[in-house]
């Protein structure tokens, strides 16, 4: 039977209660009352439409006011992770408030209609005030007898639109966003950690080696197909389909271009030998654009015809790039790079080259390990082992604007940062580490 209840909080919710700074959600009783409640399986007219994937990378202004929503893992359908509608936070931050989550890991936030959404390894999806931190409802599904008691695999980042938040397990849920009633849901068949990306009606989902593309109006797979080790997902504002996977035992990777509407692959692209890179995808403007060892591609989104945008310099035994989604941004792409190298690679798209302004020493060294955002001129790039250092820097300079290091304001150490959210005063963030899980909201000092 499914299950939506307000959880009992931890100490340092109850702490938090009588003057503290942190929050959590599992351990002491007798803070709030738990109210149980049976979901129920609806209909629904309309799911809401989702992140559509302008030939900016923009639209982050809907389900709720510009610069307070955060839709998808990537923030966009195109994975674009960049907006002109706001600027982020002025650093360095502090702690507005930490949920410490005890039953495992858990996956990135999304962002809406003033809450913090966060699925957890217990198959368990927490919406927590924005603002406040407060803990407004859980939703906790009844799996399958065959689920083992202690999965080994991250939970999959929700995803949420105008009309509904979507939770992956087995199934796809769609809940409403304020209450976490279920409004309507269908059956897909793995636990195993997914993607969700959601444009134009079409909720796409990569579920334990399936492809999905489900109908939200009528709640109805309209396209599948297998594609075992997906690594990354994208949409393109065509409504293309796009998919990177590894093959070949994970010593290779290939790329998928899928029309839904023609039931079928339009092309396909694997690099010659054997690349295991080039796990991260970026669309904008019908091109595809990824990261492979230590070059840059661009993939023609109708053709799959493959052009080498640019070819860093390998100065040591590791690739120059960590083969994440580079962001692109007023004609520059970004690319997260690994230790011993600059922590981000920049390169003008008109040249190749990197920009003339650019002081790649301006910042330490990475690893950089998540996708930058960009937003009003700022870059804000993770890195450090674990991504925890937050560090915000000139779009066109390279230089360093504020830094901050998140493990300072939480307990736990030896993790690594899950996935973020930048809007306009604040920054959320989860943490996973081997003693615990945290959701934290940082903002200005």
């Amino acid at each position: 039977m499914d299950r939506r209840s307000t959880p009992t909080p931890t100490r340092r919710r109850w702490l938090a209660a009588c003057g503290g700074a942190s929050v959590g959600i599992a351990g002491l009783s007798g803070c709030t009352g738990s109210d149980d409640s049976d979901g129920e399986n609806g209909t629904s007219e309309s799911d809401g439409d989702g992140e559509k994937p302008d030939e900016n990378g923009t639209n982050g202004s809907h389900n709720g006011s510009i610069g307070e929503s955060w839709p998808m893992a990537r923030f966009s359908a195109n994975n674009g992770m960049v907006t002109d509608e706001w600027s982020g936070p002025e650093g360095p931050l502090e702690e507005r408030w930490t949920v410490e989550i005890e039953d495992g890991a858990v996956s990135g936030p999304v962002v809406g209609h003033g809450l913090v959404y966060v699925a957890d390894e217990t198959s368990t999806l927490h919406a927590i005030d924005h603002t406040t931190g407060d803990v407004e409802w859980t939703y906790e599904p009844e799996l399958p007898p065959e689920t083992p008691p202690n999965p080994q695999w991250e939970p999959t980042t929700p995803a949420v639109t105008d009309d509904a938040v979507y939770f992956l397990t087995e199934t796809l849920y769609a809940l409403e966003p304020k209450s976490g009633d279920v409004l309507w849901s269908i059956e897909l068949g793995s636990l195993y950690s997914g993607d969700i990306r959601v444009y134009d009606g079409i909720v796409y989902v990569h579920n334990g080696g399936k492809l999905y593309a489900i109908d939200s109006n009528n709640q109805t797979i309209v396209w599948e197909d297998e594609a075992s080790s997906t690594q990354d997902i994208a949409i393109g504002d065509d409504g293309m389909f796009y998919v990177v996977r590894r093959t070949n035992n994970g010593h290779d990777y290939e790329v998928m271009g899928i029309d839904i509407s023609s039931k079928g692959t339009e092309w396909t692209y694997s690099p010659p030998g054997n690349v295991a890179s080039g796990f991260g995808l970026l669309v904008r403007d019908g091109t595809v654009y990824l990261n492979e060892m230590e070059k840059l591609l661009m993939i023609d989104g109708v053709t799959g015809d493959v052009e080498i945008l640019a070819e860093f310099e390998q100065t040591s035994e590791l690739v120059p790039t960590t083969g994440r989604a580079p962001t692109i941004a007023d004609g520059i792409a970004y690319s997260p790079a690994p230790s011993r190298y600059p922590a981000v690679q920049a390169v003008n798209l008109s040249t190749g080259k990197e920009p003339d302004i650019w002081d790649s020493s301006a910042l330490k060294n990475g690893p950089t390990g998540i996708q930058p955002f960009v937003t009003d001129g700022t870059l804000y790039v993770w890195r450090d082992p674990g991504y925890v250092q937050l560090d915000a820097i000139n779009t066109k300079t390279g230089k360093q604007q504020w830094t901050t290091h998140t493990t300072d304001h939480i307990d736990l150490i030896g993790g690594r940062i899950r996935g973020y959210a930048i809007l306009s005063d604040t920054v959320v963030f989860t943490y996973n580490s081997g003693s615990g899980s945290t959701i934290s909201t940082l903002e200005p000092e």
